[in-house]
């Protein structure tokens, strides 16, 4: 309940930072986008040979974001509504019940103080003096890889990786990042524990050189396992080469506290591989493909018990048509590890200027 306060409390006193500079200061501006998204198809079981129907990423979210200032920005994401998501599909007895019917994705373990699953995603305050910015609040954790660059509306769960779809990524705390050029930034981040009130720590490297684009981070937090205090490691190597109408991404995360993990056959790895055609201004094409190891020693993988020492395959492709700005429908159409999907979303962008 504090916390809602809390929220509360920081959203009126932007509210009131924004009206008291806007008479001042008029490069300030703020808008709210409210985003439904719709989707629905079928669910193939293989293994039970049965089929069912799915309302997929159905959900409705608002965006509020916008300058204070020159220098001060802010950003607030709800997800209000969400459907089922995994539940009633193969995965549905691998992930945690949800806590709310509110909030269906990245949910975290019961009981763990900070990190009750809820309708906020983020909201934080950036100060940005120069090549220096300075972000405050909820928001998410320095998870390297481009799988996680994407808003939750735009993902489809059953073509994203189980590390997607079960690790806890908005958590509250303090990120400070540097821009060394015009094409690397350097960030810093202590924030919550994504499993416990510990803090977390960790680094990310931005970087943009001609058509390839990185983003490497590492974090650590530390779990009780037992009696014993371990820090956990995540290592993410995300990277992206543009060449024309074509965008190839591959992502590395290695989710072990071991470093010996990094040695390819131990467990703990997921590897997303990602072609995207923009074959025009209306529409794209891409395929994904993505590998997971799920690991009882790796924390958040205990939430998936049904994988525990087994490898899992997802393999997807899409179809995407944006007849305007902001309106897209898309299709999706793959196979994970022994479910098969075959989904139509739409979703649009309603847009309204504050001030």
């Amino acid at each position: 309940m504090r916390k809602y306060l809390v929220v509360c409390a920081a959203t009126m006193l932007l509210c009131s930072l924004v009206h008291a500079q806007e008479a001042e200061d008029a490069g300030s501006g703020a808008v709210l986008s409210v985003i439904p998204r719709f989707d629905a198809g079928m669910l193939y079981d293989f293994d039970a040979k049965e089929a069912s129907f799915s309302f997929g990423n159905t959900s409705l979210y608002t965006l509020f974001e916008g300058n204070i200032s020159q220098n001060w920005s802010f950003s607030i994401a709800n997800h209000w509504v969400g459907s089922d998501g995994w539940a009633g599909s193969a995965f549905g007895d691998a992930i945690a019940t949800p806590t709310s019917d509110l909030y269906q994705l990245h949910l975290p373990l019961k009981g763990e103080g900070f990190n009750e699953g809820n309708f906020l995603d983020w909201a934080y305050l950036t100060f940005a003096p120069g090549d220096l910015s300075f972000t405050l609040g909820k928001q998410m954790l320095l998870v390297g890889g481009w799988e996680f660059d994407d808003y939750d509306f735009d993902v489809n769960p059953f073509n994203a990786s189980l590390f997607w779809n079960s690790f806890t990524c908005y958590q509250w705390g303090l990120t400070a990042a540097w821009d060394l050029s015009e094409s690397s930034t350097l960030s810093l981040q202590a924030a919550c524990s994504p499993l416990n009130d510990a803090l977390s720590y960790a680094a990310q490297w931005d970087g943009t050189y001609g058509p390839y684009s990185m983003k490497w981070s590492a974090l650590a937090y530390p779990y009780s396992r037992g009696c014993n205090r371990i820090l956990n490691t995540v290592f993410c190597l995300g990277n992206r080469l543009e060449l024309g109408d074509v965008t190839l991404t591959l992502d590395y995360f290695n989710r072990c506290g071991d470093p010996n993990c990094l040695v390819p056959d131990i467990k703990g790895h997921t590897v997303n591989g990602s072609v995207l055609f923009a074959a025009s201004d209306e529409w794209e094409l891409g395929c994904k493909v993505s590998y997971n190891y799920a690991d009882d020693m790796t924390p958040y993988d205990m939430l998936l018990t049904k994988f525990e020492g087994e490898s899992f395959l997802m393999a997807g492709a899409t179809a995407t048509w944006s007849p305007a700005d902001d309106i897209s429908i898309q299709t999706n159409v793959g196979y994970s590890d022994g479910l098969g999907f075959a989904l139509l979303g739409v979703k649009y962008n309603f847009e309204f200027n504050i001030f």
